[in-house]
Formats: C-alpha cells, sequence, structure tokens
C-alpha cells in the first residue's frame, strides 16, 4: 500500500487548521498558545482516510510569515499539497508564498481548498476563485481541482474527500529501498519509554528493534517502538508520518535540523545546487549572504555563484552553497533559502552534489561538469565522484559519499553510464573506473611486466598480483586492488598476460637459451656444484665467472634461473646446487630413521662432512619441507619425512 504525506499551504486565518479538524476529526491545534492567539504556530498533524483505502498523513503547517521556517520543515517530505484560499479574503502574500515554496520543494501535484464559503456571497467566491486560478497558473498546481468547501457548515466535504483522492491514487509511492532519513521536528519524552522523535519517513524504512543514528555526530540508539497514525507499527517506511522512541537519546543531544538515519552518513558544510531565485526585487552577486533551510535544519549560509556573475529575480543558476553548520544532505534534496533577516523568502532549489569539492575557481570545466550532474541526476553525480578519483572505487563506496543505499548506486551503472566511466563486476560487487585512468593502469601493468621480462630474460615467471598492487600505489584489500585483479584477468582475456605459476607475465614472453646463456648456465651451475658441503662464496664465483668474459649483471639471473628449474636452492641470501641438498637430505633421513631422539647440529655437520654454515641452510630448507622439524637443539624426523624413507 502506497503511503503518502499531504501538506496544507496558505495564509494565516484562512481556515487550514478548522479544515483539517472537520476533515478528519483531529484538532492540529494542540498548544495553549495557539488557542490563546487562535493561530497556528507549531506544525499539527492529522490523517485521513480516503476513498480506496488509502491511509493519508496530514501535516498542517502555521501560515504566519514569523512561522515560516516552521513550515519548509513542515512541508519537507511531503506528496501533494492542499492549498487552502478563504472564500472571503482571497488570495493573499502568505498564500502566494507558500505555493513558491512548494513549488521549489518539488511538491508536483495538489489541489486547491476554497474555504469559508458560508461567510462570503456567490460574487466574492467567485473572484475568490479568478485570484485561486491565476495564482497557480504556470505553477504546479496549474490545473488542480478546486473544491468549495465550508469547515462549519460541512458543505463540500465530501466532494474535498474524493478530490484528494483522486489526486493521492495518481501519486506513485516513495521507494523503500533507499536510505531512511527523518529530520526530527519534534522532540519530547514519554515517561516509562523516553525520548521520542516525530518526522516525515523521507525514504528507506526502519523496523522496531534496528540500530538508528543520530547525525551528525553519530551517536547510535537503538528502536523500541514506533507509532504511524498513533498506532504502534512494525515498520514504517518512506511516505509516512512517524513517531520513533529511541533508547540511548539523550534530549540535550539533539538540536534542530538533526537527522535520524539507519546508517551513519557523511555530513557537510558545502553543496553544490541548482538555485532558482523568486521574483522579487533582490539581486545575487557572485557571494550573497542568506539563511538556508533544509528540512529542519536552518543555518546561515554563502552562496557562491558559478555560472554567472550575477543572479536576478526569476533565474536560476548552478551555484555552491557554503553552510556556517554540518547538514546531512542527500543529492536531489530540495531546500529554500531566506534573507539573512529570515522575513524574505528568496528562493530555492535541488542539491545536486552533497559533497562537491571547492570551486575556487569557476573554470568552464567545472561549471560544464556541474550542468551535466544537474541534468544527468544520480547516473552523472555517480561518474562525477569517480571522476576525483584516479583508482577504481567500489559502488559501495560511492553510495558512502553521496549518502544514498549501495542499491541506487548499483541501479545506476546497470543502467546506462557515461561513457568516460568503464564498469567491473565481481560476484556482487561493481568497480568503477574513468575510462583515462582504467587505460593507464592497463599501461603501467604491461609495462612493469615487460621492465621485469627485460632484468630477468631466463626468468619466465612474472610479476605476481601483489607486486603489482605494491608498485602501483594499491592496498591489497582495497577497491582498487579487487579491481586490479579484475583488471588482469581483462588483460589475460585480450591476450596480453598469461598467468605462470602465481605470477602474471606477458603473452608472448619465452625464455630462450642462446649457446652463450647456456656456457653461463653451465659455467656457474658446475661451480656451485663444486662447492661440495662448503657454503658457496660469491667473491669466488664472481672471479671464476669474471675469468670467463661473464659479468657481475650476468650472474644473478643465471642464479634466479637454477633455482627457477629447482638445479640450485636460494636460502638467507645462499645458493646451494640442488645435488647437494638431494645427497644431504638422504643422508639425513636415513640416519634419522635410525634415530628416533634425533639429531643435533654437530651431528649432522660430522655425518655429512660440512662447515657449520651450510649444516644449517641445509637443515633449515629440510625444515620447510616438513620432512624435519626442530624441537630445542634436535632436529627430529617427521610423518612426511617417514613417508619419504619408504618402507624399511
Amino acid at each position: 500500500m502506497k503511503h503518502l504525506i499531504m501538506g496544507t499551504a496558505g495564509h494565516v486565518d484562512h481556515g487550514k487548521t478548522a479544515l483539517i479538524k472537520a476533515l478528519t476529526g483531529i484538532d492540529c491545534d494542540t498548544h495553549r498558545e495557539e488557542k490563546e492567539r487562535g493561530i497556528t504556530i507549531n506544525l499539527g498533524f492529522a490523517h485521513l482516510e480516503v476513498p480506496g483505502g488509502l491511509g493519508l498523513s496530514i501535516v498542517d503547517v502555521p501560515g504566519h510569515r514569523d512561522f515560516v521556517h516552521t513550515m519548509v520543515g513542515g512541508a519537507t517530505g511531503i506528496d501533494l499539497a492542499l492549498l487552502v484560499v478563504a472564500a472571503d479574503s482571497g488570495v493573499m502574500p502568505q498564500t502566494a508564498e507558500h505555493l513558491q515554496i512548494m513549488d521549489v520543494l518539488g511538491i508536483r501535484d495538489g489541489l486547491v481548498a476554497l474555504t469559508k464559503i458560508d461567510l462570503a456571497d456567490p460574487d466574492i467566491v467567485d473572484v475568490a476563485e479568478t485570484e485561486a486560478l491565476e495564482l497557480i497558473d504556470g505553477t504546479f498546481l496549474q490545473g488542480a481541482e478546486i473544491v468549495h468547501v465550508s469547515a462549519v457548515t460541512g458543505e463540500g466535504l465530501e466532494p474535498l474527500k474524493d478530490a484528494i483522492a483522486r489526486v493521492a491514487s495518481r501519486l506513485e509511492g516513495r521507494p523503500a529501498g533507499q536510505v531512511f532519513r527523518l529530520f526530527p521536528d519534534r522532540i519530547f519524552t514519554v515517561s516509562g519509554f523516553g525520548t521520542v522523535v516525530t518526522g516525515s519517513v523521507l525514504g528507506g524504512s526502519l523496523h522496531k528493534g534496528d540500530t538508528a543514528y543520530l547525525l551528525p555526530g553519530g551517536a547510535k540508539l537503538r528502536v523500541r517502538r514506533l507509532e504511524r497514525h498513533g498506532a504502534e507499527v512494525d515498520q514504517i517506511i518512506a511516505g509516512d508520518r512517524a513517531s520513533i522512541n529511541l533508547v540511548g537519546l539523550d534530549r540535550e543531544e539533539f538540536r534542530r535540523g538533526m537527522v535520524v538515519a539507519d546508517r551513519v552518513l557523511r555530513s557537510t558544510t558545502m553543496v553544490d545546487a541548482d538555485l532558482r531565485l523568486f521574483q522579487h526585487g533582490r539581486t545575487f552577486g557572485l557571494w550573497t549572504h542568506v539563511i538556508c533551510h533544509l528540512g529542519t535544519y536552518e543555518q546561515p549560509a554563502r552562496v557562491h555563484l558559478i555560472d554567472r556573475d550575477r543572479l536576478s529575480g526569476g533565474e536560476t543558476g548552478l551555484v555552491q552553497i557554503h553552510l556556517a553548520k554540518p547538514c546531512v544532505v542527500q543529492y536531489g534534496d530540495r531546500f529554500v533559502i531566506r534573507s539573512t533577516s529570515n522575513d524574505t523568502t528568496l528562493g530555492g532549489g535541488e542539491i545536486i552534489d552533497p559533497g562537491p569539492l571547492h570551486h575556487r575557481r569557476r573554470t568552464a570545466r567545472v561549471v560544464e561538469s556541474m550542468a551535466k550532474v544537474a541534468q544527468g541526476k544520480l547516473p552523472e553525480l555517480v561518474a562525477s565522484e569517480v571522476r576525483k578519483l584516479s583508482c577504481p572505487i567500489s559502488h559501495g563506496e560511492v553510495a558512502d559519499i553521496l549518502n544514498v543505499s549501495p542499491g541506487e548506486v548499483r541501479a545506476v551503472v546497470s543502467g546506462r553510464l557515461p561513457e568516460d566511466i568503464v564498469p567491473y563486476t565481481s560476484g556482487d560487487q561493481l568497480y568503477l573506473v574513468v575510462r583515462r585512468e582504467h587505460d593507464s593502469l592497463l599501461e603501467q601493468i604491461l609495462k612493469i611486466v615487460g621492465g621485469h621480462h627485460r632484468r630477468h630474460p631466463l626468468d619466465d615467471k612474472g610479476r605476481t598480483t601483489e607486486d603489482l598492487l605494491g608498485m602501483l600505489g594499491m592496498s591489497r584489500g582495497s577497491s582498487a586492488g579487487a579491481a586490479l585483479r579484475l583488471m588482469l584477468e581483462e588483460l589475460e582475456a585480450d591476450r596480453k598476460l598469461k598467468q605462470v605459476g602465481h605470477t602474471w607475465a606477458l603473452f608472448d614472453h619465452e625464455v630462450h637459451i642462446s649457446p652463450e646463456l647456456e656456457r653461463r648456465i653451465t659455467l656457474i651451475g658446475d661451480f656451485l656444484h663444486s662447492c661440495g658441503m662448503q657454503t658457496p662464496l660469491m667473491s669466488e664465483l664472481r672471479a671464476a665467472a669474471a675469468s670467463e668474459g661473464i659479468t657481475d649483471r650476468e650472474i644473478d639471473p643465471v642464479l634466479r634461473y637454477l633455482v627457477q628449474k629447482r638445479q640450485a636452492y636460494f636460502i638467507d641470501g645462499e645458493y646451494i646446487h640442488a645435488s647437494i641438498v638431494d645427497r644431504g637430505r638422504q643422508m639425513l633421513l636415513r640416519e634419522l630413521g635410525r634415530r628416533e631422539e634425533g639429531m643435533t647440529v654437530a651431528q649432522f655437520r660430522d655425518l655429512v662432512s660440512g662447515n657449520r654454515k651450510i649444516c644449517l641452510l641445509l637443515l633449515g630448507i629440510y625444515d620447510a619441507e616438513g620432512v624435519t622439524e626442530r624441537v630445542g637443539d634436535l632436529h627430529v624426523l617427521t610423518e612426511k619425512g617417514r613417508a619419504a624413507i619408504g618402507p624399511r
């Protein structure tokens, strides 16, 4: 079932609250001062069952000019507007102002109630209706139904309910798969329960027992109880007017403008926005001081024009807004700006980037990027975030930056992305990278692997994934690291790389052994073999190689080649010929087969007639292989070693 919120709008004393009471039986003026003054000061709340079985939440806003900030807080999150015009008064200043605010807050449907028809002659009623028609012409209410009604006599109430039902039936419910957010517009303490907040659910859903967070700040809370329309429920969703009983919330921690969310969201003091000024005599220069209203948030701000030097009434421009205090926002959030004296509503607009870079210079590139985001909405905003980085980023990380759900970003990536963004998919994870960075990374990978082959021509292996991560400045567990693995697989599929063991080599890389290389391999291998049970000395190897015309630079590749081909072992910086290692292993295992107690290093040294250093190296190799293990000063036979001996 759809969950929708209807908000009232209109001038003070035009009968908004009385009309809601007549429709619902609920008096929204609950404070003593409201009763005494006869005007609405605080937000009022009610609900209405309309034909078709839809339960509609209602927010009744104050109409007095002194409480426009309260009106903006209540209007945020409503789905349809009920513009109230008194038949005996006609259109008044706050009627027009409220309509402008509703329009800039993105409300796209509603109707008009012409109230107090019992107090006006038919001719006066007709004049009021004409004024209302002129007012809504060119606005989101153009063509809306105008219903004549009296809260006193009850005339028109049923037709009004039917008209509300018709509007509600053509509206779509808000998507529940988003981030849960609610700007609390009231906070109070209930004896035996604790702290309760109320507000309009802007997106997502929240269940009884869930964890919630108060932002900015990140105070972790538990949802004890949920109510909708005064009744306890297990879940509240987007489009609900709800109250939340929160465990862990101290009333003193709360400040107006904070958000309750189902996850920790980023706060910001700077947003990019699309701003429309209302028709008035004000002109904005490059920098203008204002009061910014977003939900219940209300703080001084500075508006920086980006795509022009001046902005006049009735015009729209791209701006960056610098806020006095942090605010938690999403792309697409609507805001209102008022004069610094808070007595004139100047305009409003839509957030297009909740976490932009600081646009110190208004370059053509900045303007073009902002214009793309303003026109392309979330797909372009996702692309814009990816463009800020030089390495891949996961869709979940993008969601965290934008304060949206991973599902929303995934839906964007699954659709049509700008051509300069390259997506990678691995299971349920998506990774995004700018094409120029993607192409550069592929080029760097091939260059690194190719350089390894040039330095080690006798090595048929290449670079490991971990090598490449480090050389490209990526951490192993990062999104960039995960995306790099997918890029390596892409290069393999394109026959540019191949896997050799645990390494990546160029696809066409092969080791070619020339007669000269064969001579070097034989000479160096023979030298290692000739050392027997004495540790080979590199100084002697270099001298022997030099006498045969082999340079120091040519020795290392040959030694690595011998290790790779299992013709030599490398341990603790020393090279030992494989035949020496094999002979020592055979002698050790045979002797340990007879010595259950094991052998010391000295005993092994006597057994193989070697020096202590090479014996320590050999025993280290055998322990690493798992055929022996060290127990105190002894090296004893393992089950693997016993199996290697075979049956006695």
